[in-house]
């Protein structure tokens, strides 16, 4: 079993666990699901193997990608439980040391053209996309290091997920930001779009550390390594997404700020874990 494979096991078996244990907290068919999964997941793992040809290479390839936001949706049962208590106002106390009361207050007031809030939101929307975007573009060229990849997002998945539930949070649009959130231009699909993400979400106190910042700055790390091309496409929508996360209210900048050396801590636990990386050798050389 591939490293980024035992780590989502590791993390789906945990939860699983801590579900079971707690009947009278967490419904039936939400262990139920967990367990299942999980062993369903397993089973795949071992099953495939590796070597693989034809579906059975994008399937043992791609096999990581439902699992990662199937975990997200079930940490909203299970953070309340291990941690009932909620940081907003040590968080926001925080931004406002980090960048004064002056330039916190007019970050939340900062006009946005209704074209750039859309921007912005369909740039944050593409989340999840981006890690599926990587692993397809490896998978195609049959990248050796692809695993390698893989486990460095899905560790600094893993890390962001489990920063929830030390450090529970609801993000600035729904405290001290909550007016700004609501009155942001509604565009033509930027309003249906995060309505749909806000529907979507079930796990609300995902502010720290910024989770679609970490996981930008893993996938942007693979890509340049391994794909220059996919890193020059991914770049601009990476960096606009990041800049959406605080401009869109989704997180307090303190967020975005941890999450650079826990991405690090993320990337070097993986090296560790299933090697690093290596940067993609020139034409005529073996990487």
């Amino acid at each position: 079993m591939r490293v980024g494979e035992a780590v989502l096991l590791l993390a789906l078996t945990a939860l699983a666990a801590f579900a079971v244990a707690n009947p009278a907290s967490v419904p039936l068919a939400t262990r139920s699901s967990l367990v299942t999964v999980a062993l369903l997941f397993a089973v795949a793992a071992l099953a495939l193997g590796e070597g693989q040809e034809g579906w059975r290479y994008w399937l043992k390839e791609l096999l990581p990608v439902p699992v990662v936001p199937y975990l997200f949706l079930n940490l909203g049962r299970l953070i309340p439980l291990i941690n009932p208590n909620t940081y907003d106002a040590e968080l926001e106390a925080l931004d406002r040391r980090l960048l004064g009361p002056e330039t916190q207050a007019a970050l939340y007031n900062i006009p946005l053209p209704t074209w750039f809030a859309e921007v912005l939101t369909l740039a944050y929307s593409t989340f999840f996309f981006l890690a599926i975007a990587l692993v397809v573009t490896l998978a195609a060229r049959r990248d050796p290091f692809l695993p390698r990849a893989t486990a460095a997002v899905v560790v600094t998945f893993i890390v962001s997920y489990a920063g929830y539930f030390v450090v529970p949070a609801y993000g600035p649009r729904t405290t001290v930001a909550q007016e700004r959130y609501t009155t942001l231009p509604p565009g033509l699909v930027g309003e249906k779009v995060r309505d749909l993400l806000d529907h979507w979400e079930k796990t609300k106190t995902d502010a720290f550390p910024s989770g679609h910042t970490m996981v930008t700055l893993a996938v942007l790390f693979c890509a340049r390594r391994r794909n220059r091309k996919l890193y020059d496409t991914l770049l601009p929508i990476g960096a606009l997404l990041i800049l959406a996360t605080v401009l869109l209210t989704y997180h307090y900048v303190v967020d975005v700020v941890a999450a650079i050396p826990l991405t690090a801590a993320s990337l070097g636990l993986a090296a560790l874990l299933a090697g690093p990386v290596p940067k993609l050798a020139p034409a005529g050389q073996k990487s």
